[in-house]
């Protein structure tokens, strides 16, 4: 008898057991975890992974390090876009859900091995089965090399390029270079490879005022006109250094490009109503009454006898990293550039993680530029930019079209703040932007949510794109745009025509929900000569928007598209539409 009450009750543990495992089954897997380039330090490490098709049942995720349990996603509070996430959702409960799928593990110890798996969670708590297995070590202690050994002072008016470059020079492999508390000014400084520069707690890096403390020029594209001064902080190719790569700029510090005048209590930058005349040039009074390297830099291009509108375009960015092979930006907060953030062209595998742009409303002010590059990963960060959020660009005309395309883009987990674009492809367009997975992010007072443009003459154009769980608000213009109609007034740059204008294609918007449109929900202005093709809405909830706007569009597909409170919009202009299921 007790033998089979044994075997019964071990039928029923078998029996029990089974239940779970097929209910956790019923989870799907975290897919992919992995390490993004240089996310990892002496105390830190990044974890990121994809989610899979079927998300239905999952709420969050548990992290594991070494077979324990150290926490969720939503205790991870490591990151610069959670508290405006967290006030979004708390006024707007019905907006699309995201789920975050990025986990930073502090306080652990140096030249450390480490073990993680990710499992996801059901409501009940119940966890799937365990995602692949990283191994990660953290790096060493590494040497410093304080600005301060090399004569830098933090005083806010002494000039200390010729210091901070020094300790930048001496810096050894692997090593860092630390700006402390206090506000040291400086103008165009140069990284070199295998270091990390780290702007301190309390510590601001500030742009000299003056136009002469920075290296001028250089051309944006080899075959352009588009001349520039170099930025702030730069890193490239050299005779020196031929390859330059694995550059860290990290810290809770502060980098401020000292490019505009700041309102009385310096929470904001002024901005002029007046900024541009009637055809959309940009008026020289508004530059020279509130800018400040701006202002000086545009002042000496025009004693040099160019023009004001020639002289405009070629202000100086935050930082300019140029061919530059696995970059890591992490912590810092990003503010008052003369022209655009952070510029990287010609550079691959860049991770930009924790990062807090403030740039509103500095003209010009792009938060990321990325040009011909292969592999962006952008998660944890805060936008609020004076014009385009994360702008891809791809050169330009028939001579754009023979570099690299930009490509392989993963964009998640961000709060987007204010900017003419949150997600932005062109509009240099020429050798094509791909391969682009936007996901998980609330925006909220952009222009647009995404936002593609180019013109006739620049070629190529974007391809291969998902934008999807994206929860959007208030947005001023168009939800979603894709024009072939970009004009820049400002724009000055000469170079050989395309032969085939460019076009969007094969581009997924799906699983929105847009609250609040000031112009048409959906925008598409193609070409009669350049229709754009492939564009596929599933999913999406419009409500105060106005209705869409097709021309030009063949083989596109809307599917449970729904509309509430629309507005009444004028269009007068008849064009020729191809729109499919």
């Amino acid at each position: 008898m007790k033998k089979y009450v044994r075997q019964i009750v071990l039928i029923m543990v078998l029996g029990l057991l089974m239940s779970s495992v097929t209910f956790a089954a019923s989870l799907a897997v975290p897919q992919n975890l992995k390490v993004p380039t240089l996310a990892v330090d002496e105390q830190s490490i990044t974890l990121v992974w994809e989610k899979t098709e079927n998300q239905t049942a999952i709420v969050g995720y548990h992290i594991y390090m070494n077979d324990k349990l150290l926490g969720n996603v939503q205790s991870d509070k490591s990151s610069a876009a959670k508290p405006s996430i967290d006030k979004f959702y708390a006024e707007n409960a019905k907006a699309q859900a995201i789920m975050k799928h990025s986990y930073i593990v502090t306080g652990l110890k140096p030249s450390t091995d480490y073990k993680f798996t990710v499992r996801a969670v059901d409501a009940k708590g119940t966890e799937s089965a365990d995602s692949n297995i990283v191994k990660q070590k953290t790096t060493a202690v590494p040497t410093i090399f304080n600005i301060e050994s090399y004569g830098a002072v933090g005083d806010g008016t002494t000039l200390n390029t010729k210091a901070i470059q020094k300790a930048i020079d001496v810096c050894t492999p692997r090593a860092k270079v630390l700006v402390p508390a206090g506000v040291f000014k400086t103008g165009g400084i140069w990284l070199k490879s295998n270091m990390t520069l780290e702007v301190a707690k309390g510590a601001t890096l500030l742009g000299s005022e003056n136009a002469q403390d920075y290296t001028y020029h250089y051309k944006l594209y080899p075959y352009s006109s588009d001349e520039r001064f170099f930025a702030l902080i730069n890193a490239g190719p050299t005779t020196k250094e031929p390859v330059v790569e694995k550059i860290r700029i990290v810290g809770e510090g502060t980098i401020d490009g000292n490019g505009w005048k700041k309102n009385a209590d310096q929470t904001a930058y002024l901005y002029a109503k007046n900024k541009t005349d009637k055809a959309g040039v940009m008026d020289p009074n508004h530059v020279l009454n509130i800018g400040i390297l701006a202002k000086a830099q545009v002042e000496a291009l025009m004693k040099d006898g160019q023009t004001f509108k020639s002289s405009y375009p070629r202000r100086s960015s935050l930082i300019l990293l140029r061919g530059v092979k696995q970059v890591y930006y992490g912590g810092i907060h990003v503010i008052n550039p003369a022209n655009h953030t952070l510029v990287n062209v010609k550079c691959d595998d860049v991770t930009i993680n924790d990062v807090t742009f403030r740039t509103f409303d500095c003209n010009n002010g792009d938060g990321i530029e990325f040009t011909h590059g292969n592999g962006l990963t952008v998660i944890n960060n805060y936008f609020d930019t004076g014009d385009d959020c994360v702008n891809f660009a791809a050169g330009l005309g028939s001579l754009g079209q023979k570099d690299p395309s930009t490509k392989n883009i993963w964009i998640f987990n961000n709060y987007f703040n204010h900017g003419h674009g949150a997600v932005v492809t062109g509009s240099h367009t020429a050798a094509w932007i791909e391969n682009i997975l936007a996901e998980d992010n609330v925006i909220e007072n952009t222009d647009i949510g995404f936002r593609a443009k180019t013109a006739p003459q620049i070629g190529g154009g974007a391809r291969n794109i998902i934008f999807r769980d994206n929860a959007m608000k208030n947005i001023r213009l168009q939800a979603f745009i894709f024009t072939s109609g970009y004009s820049d007034p400002n724009a000055v740059v000469e170079y050989p025509k395309a032969k085939t204008p460019g076009q969007f294609k094969n581009i997924r918007i799906e699983n929105c929900t847009i609250d609040g449109a000031g112009g048409a929900a959906i925008e598409v202005q193609g070409l009669e000569n350049a229709f754009h093709e492939n564009l596929i809405f599933s999913n999406l909830l419009f409500k105060n928007t106005k209705p869409m706007q097709l021309n030009y569009l063949k083989n596109a597909s809307f599917e449970n598209i729904v509309f509430e409170e629309t507005k009444p919009i004028k269009n007068d202009k008849k064009k020729k539409t191809e729109a499919g299921k």
